[in-house]
């Protein structure tokens, strides 16, 4: 199951961008890990582009996806209470840049400023509901669906000019990681996709020809109007 959390209100994405609260930038290569299960975890995060994995390890030994951060999510605030280790691990699943700041130093800067406290409560409020949805679609939703809606959401990183053409640099065995399924049940979904002319398929990348069209098709196929 994955699912996506992302945008976080303009101030918060701007007190960062400024260094208007102490926090270090960070690159993240594809692969690197932000932190692994048992970590300590002393640090909240935004992230400016790119995309963080989050998930776990089952009894068995396979790896979970849990759900995915994209640009402009702010997360890492359930350990506002204190340095804790995790249960989870985050992998940067594309190169991916953020900002590391202290909680106490985000605390501190809202207490200064009032106005922020605000929308940090709405965009709280906003992701707990979120979660909760995504968490309630993906169980229901199949994966053409779920690639779909992944496809909407990189198109949104990755758009190019004005043709509405996106480069998505991901496998077909990762894309199949970020939504919970099969390799095979992916290839075959993409080249559904193909024949609808709404990507291209190529080696180690997928082109999303016209991301407006994609977009459309997403929420046809979620509204269940979509038919073969």
């Amino acid at each position: 199951m994955a699912i996506m959390i992302h945008h976080s209100p303009p101030c918060l994405q701007d007190i960062f961008h400024r260094g208007l609260v102490p926090c270090t930038p960070r690159k993240l290569q594809k692969g690197e890990f932000l932190w692994r299960s048992d970590d300590s975890h002393p640090y909240c995060y935004l992230i400016g582009s790119g995309l963080i994995k989050l998930c776990v390890q089952t009894a068995d030994g396979r790896e979970r996806t849990l759900l995915f951060y994209t640009r402009g999510a702010f997360f890492g605030i359930q350990y506002w209470s204190g340095a804790k280790k995790t249960y989870t691990s985050a992998i940067a699943m594309l190169p991916t840049s953020l900002y590391a700041a202290e909680p106490e130093k985000v605390y501190e800067f809202i207490l200064a400023t009032p106005q922020l406290a605000r929308a940090l409560t709405g965009y709280l409020v906003h992701h707990i509901y979120a979660e909760a949805r995504e968490i309630v679609d993906f169980s229901s939703s199949n994966t053409d669906e779920k690639l779909a809606a992944l496809l909407v959401i990189l198109a949104e990183e990755y758009l190019q000019g004005r043709r509405g053409e996106a480069l998505i640099p991901l496998k077909n065995d990762e894309l199949a990681n970020l939504v919970g399924a099969c390799r095979n049940s992916v290839y075959n979904v993409l080249s559904s996709f193909q024949k609808r002319n709404l990507v291209r398929k190529q080696r180690g990348h997928v082109a999303i020809i016209d991301v407006d069209r994609l977009r459309e098709f997403q929420r046809a196929l979620k509204a269940g109007d979509c038919v073969d």
